[in-house]
């Protein structure tokens, strides 16, 4: 041990006149490069920096594309400039305003104007002047920007800046406005928000989601801001060909990061159908994969135009859009909640089988109407039905019939059973501001009211009026429940998210969940839908003519004062309602319609559904293996029948 310690120290001794050399030339490297740059080159950087200046503009990230399931493009961007003063730099106000309306048609006592509302905010804070500029105002500035540009002019132009970025745009605006929704600037409030919660992503100036997928995916979407670094002489030009300088700029510059895109479930084709089948009216139609949860079409009417609303605002159209009686804001399809009418059916149909208080041989008279009390409750068909038992029930949609299975249930058991039907709660979709609905029960009313439920009240919410309120969403998941077999499902609008590379960053996947219906109960629901269609006794004939084997409900909504001479006003027409999915055997797709003041389901809001289907069935079935299949299974469609 001891020799191989004293060849250690040898081999030091040796070694050691080479690392002290090694560490000489380093360090005087570096002491020569500082002598350079601070003796040598320092009169020469000290005069640079008494008259330069690091300007820095942010770079705002590119947002992610939009799109519908196949790739389609639904919300992309294009260039937007604009012009505005940094009042820090601004030196010599009378000067610049003179030069800048010299050059550009602008009014001095617009810009100042705009500079005094901005005078509590901080100075170096840019006042924007010019929103959206034009492009050859833009190019006209950038000429004075250039140090080789003839400064003899007299023009003088401190503190004047030209941001340009990109701005979303919207490429079928009115058709998807409520599934993507639009952008709009934080107030201060919000922003200081955002920034506590997700430091570093949003700053004074930024859009951000304000309802839609834009809202929920924001984080997503909207990337990180980079920002141009540039040295600039004292009159705000920027200084070029000095390679010292080109560095610092280079060293201070950061390259903004493109926002990831997000592929939403919608599908392009059914959402054109359930445009033009609803045809101008006010209404909503909500269409979905039941054996997912992805929302193949999302519509309400009236709809919007965002690229009006988003970055600059159309007042006169903002004004439209907010108070016109029409709601054009509202998302009929989430946020209005309307009582179901028939449509609400299924759920005392499963409250009475689950419960034992009725089977499928347990048959009630109908005679046009049930007397309760002092009131008579009327069935939709004044003549009467006879003997209804439950298919029959469904097929007709006989008020009788639930107007006496819903008194045999009693008001908080039909709570219970609207629940496994996801009523009266959120479904949990990903987009804001969704409503829940309202079920009522006895103690509800109590607390609401403060008075005891009385049992007519029963009758009325039976077949889904009363208080009872749901919105289109949540009808279209209680039909995919039926669908599916009577697994739980979340309806949702992402499909994936996709970096700027084209690598997925994240799947936003769906199945079936825990069952909520038993099988044994939920079939004879499904047999009801498809007699409602294709038996002669249904009240949906028309849809038989889809080439798609359909089941479906309708459902008449009374709104109030429609029994009244009030009636005689469009808006208290009764809304039309249609639940439905296809193809029977192999469900692809769910529907839930309705058209607000449109009168009969049957004859408002079916055939909006079967355009839906048809469109979306045709593009991944296709009508002649639709027929095949028809052929073998020796289907054949119903005729006649009456229409609720």
């Amino acid at each position: 041990m001891a020799m191989r310690s004293q060849e250690d120290v040898v081999f030091v001794q040796r070694k050691a006149p080479f690392v002290s050399l090694a560490f000489f030339i380093f360090f005087s490297i570096v002491v020569s490069r500082l002598f350079y740059l601070q003796i040598y080159q320092g009169n020469m950087f000290k005069s640079l920096s008494d008259q330069v200046a690091m300007r820095e503009k942010e770079i705002r990230a590119t947002r992610g594309v939009i799109t519908d399931r196949n790739g389609r493009v639904l919300a992309d961007n294009r260039p937007y400039m604009e012009i505005s003063i940094i009042r820090q730099y601004l030196k010599n106000k009378d000067k610049t305003l003179d030069s800048l309306t010299k050059i550009i048609p602008l009014k001095k006592e617009d810009i100042l104007k705009k500079l005094d509302d901005a005078r509590f905010e901080a100075a170096f804070t840019p006042v924007t002047i010019v929103d959206d500029a034009p492009y050859d105002w833009v190019t006209t500035l950038r000429q004075y920007e250039k140090p080789e540009y003839d400064e003899n002019q007299g023009l003088y132009l401190e503190g004047v800046e030209v941001k340009e970025w990109q701005l979303r745009t919207y490429l079928f605006p009115e058709l998807f406005a409520h599934a993507l929704g639009y952008l709009k600037e934080p107030d201060k409030k919000g922003l200081e928000k955002l920034e506590a919660e997700h430091p570093g992503r949003y700053s004074q100036g930024d859009l951000m989601g304000a309802s839609g997928v834009e809202s929920s995916y924001d984080l997503d979407l909207r990337g990180i801001d980079g920002v141009d670094a540039q040295v600039v002489d004292a009159r705000g030009k920027a200084v070029t060909g000095n390679q010292a300088l080109e560095l610092l700029e280079q060293r201070a510059s950061i390259a903004p990061q493109q926002g990831n895109s997000l592929m939403t479930t919608l599908d392009y084709d059914t959402m054109v159908a359930a445009q033009k089948a609803v045809a101008g009216r006010r209404g909503a139609v909500v269409a979905i994969d039941p054996n997912t949860g992805e929302i193949l079409a999302l519509y309400s009417s009236p709809g919007y135009d965002p690229n009006r609303i988003t970055k600059t605002i159309d007042k006169e159209y903002w004004q439209k859009i907010n108070f016109d009686e029409d709601k054009f804001l509202l998302n009929r399809a989430i946020q209005a909640t309307y009582p179901p009418g028939s449509i609400y059916k299924m759920v005392p149909a499963l409250a009475g089988l689950d419960t034992g208080k009725v089977d499928l041989t347990t048959t009630f008279n109908c005679g046009g109407g049930i007397q309760f009390g002092s009131r008579f409750f009327k069935c939709w068909n004044h003549g009467g039905h006879g003997a209804v038992a439950l298919l029959r029930g469904i097929a007709q949609s006989c008020d009788v019939y639930f107007y006496k299975v819903g008194l045999a249930v009693g008001v908080d058991k039909l709570k219970e059973y609207a629940g496994y039907f996801g009523y009266g709660h959120k479904t949990g979709i990903d987009i804001p501001f969704e409503q829940a609905g309202l079920i009522p029960s006895s103690e509800w009313k109590e607390k609401r009211f403060k008075l005891p439920w009385i049992e007519s009240e029963t009758l009325s919410i039976s077949i889904g009026q009363g208080y009872d309120l749901v919105t289109p969403l949540q009808a279209a998941r209680m039909v995919s429940f039926i669908a599916n077999g009577g697994y739980e499902i979340t309806p949702h609008l992402a499909k994936k998210i996709v970096d700027p590379n084209g690598e997925v960053v994240r799947e936003i996947s769906g199945e079936k969940g825990k069952r909520v219906i038993p099988e044994d109960h939920i079939k004879p629901i499904q047999q009801g839908m498809i007699n409602v269609v294709h038996s002669p006794e249904g009240t949906a004939k028309r849809v038989a003519a889809s080439p798609y084997m359909i089941a479906g409900k309708t459902g008449t909504a009374q709104v109030i004062g429609h029994d009244s001479k009030l009636a005689m006003n469009s808006r208290r027409v009764a809304h039309g309602w249609f639940v439905s999915f296809a193809p029977y055997d192999d469900p692809k797709i769910a529907v839930a319609v309705i058209i607000e003041n449109g009168g009969s389901g049957s004859g408002a809001a079916a055939p909006v559904a079967m355009e839906v289907i048809n469109a979306y069935l045709d593009k991944i079935i296709g009508r002649e293996e639709m027929e095949k299949r028809k052929s073998h299974t020796g289907d054949t469609e119903a005729s006649g029948g009456v229409e609720e």
